[in-house]
């Protein structure tokens, strides 16, 4: 671990927008697909994976923008899916108008979320050009 550190621009490590920022690595946390007026009404939760998919990938965007990064710049993605044997075409139809060409390596995995109304969370890394 104190060798990649040390690649990774000396093992200068931040908490920025979304996750930790290692030399030109970005390692995002879990995003969910939460709706900004849950804050006022907890029944707004969720929509479908679609919804929830096209939110977390919006943020991630904006996150990566800030650092001077982008989309295209991602190596490695994972899906954690409520329901991943019925949802992820639903999923692979939005996932895919993000990274339309050179996917980024991808694992998707099924979980048991703490709450029935999160069907989708995204984490993942990146490179941020110097």
């Amino acid at each position: 671990m104190a060798l990649m550190a040390q690649a990774a621009d000396n093992g200068k490590r931040a908490k920025v927008q979304g996750g930790v920022r290692l030399g030109n690595l970005f390692f995002s946390s879990g995003l969910t697909g939460v709706r900004p007026e849950v804050r006022k009404d907890p029944l707004a939760f969720g929509g479908d994976i679609k919804e929830q998919t096209e939110r977390i990938l919006q943020a991630h965007k904006a996150n990566l923008e800030a650092l001077g990064s982008s989309l295209e710049n991602v190596l490695k993605v994972t899906v954690f899916m409520a329901d991943v044997k019925t949802e992820k075409n639903a999923m692979n139809e939005v996932y895919g108008k993000f990274f339309p060409k050179d996917a980024p390596a991808r694992s998707a995995v099924g979980v048991d979320f703490p709450d029935t109304q999160t069907l989708v969370e995204i984490e993942l890394v990146a490179w941020i050009p110097a």
